[in-house]
């Protein structure tokens, strides 16, 4: 008799981590976060650039990494000033929340991945 599970057809858990760019703080908090999934048996890849990438690539060296564009917020030196800029640059990230989730799309159909951990990118879902 067939067994109704085998072994060939089971897989590890793929999961995607992909912090938002908004400082380090986001990868940073990822980080244990990963290495627990890692000592779980989980495949994780990772997604992001510049300082997140360089980070979490060194971190992590043997992990599949994939090119996703941040929102690339420019910051101001006082609160007020960083209102403003949020607002002024508000159509730059609706646009690039509108980008995430058709990447996401396009990733979970080439990659087949079961979960997304974004901390706090707003396009990942």
């Amino acid at each position: 008799m067939k067994q109704p599970f085998e072994e060939k057809n089971l897989r590890k858990l793929r999961i995607l981590v992909a912090p938002l760019d908004w400082g380090l703080g986001h990868a940073t908090r990822c980080i244990p976060i990963i290495q627990h999934l890692l000592k779980a048996d989980v495949e994780v890849w990772l997604a992001g650039e510049g300082a997140q990438e360089k980070l979490l690539a060194d971190e992590f060296p043997d992990l599949p990494f994939l090119s996703l564009h941040g929102y690339r917020i420019r910051y101001a030196r006082s609160a007020i000033g960083l209102v403003k800029n949020i607002l002024f640059q508000a159509p730059k990230i609706v646009k690039a929340i509108r980008n995430e989730n058709k990447w996401l799309a396009k990733m979970i159909d080439e990659h087949h991945f079961d979960a997304v951990i974004s901390d706090n990118r707003y396009g990942l879902y």
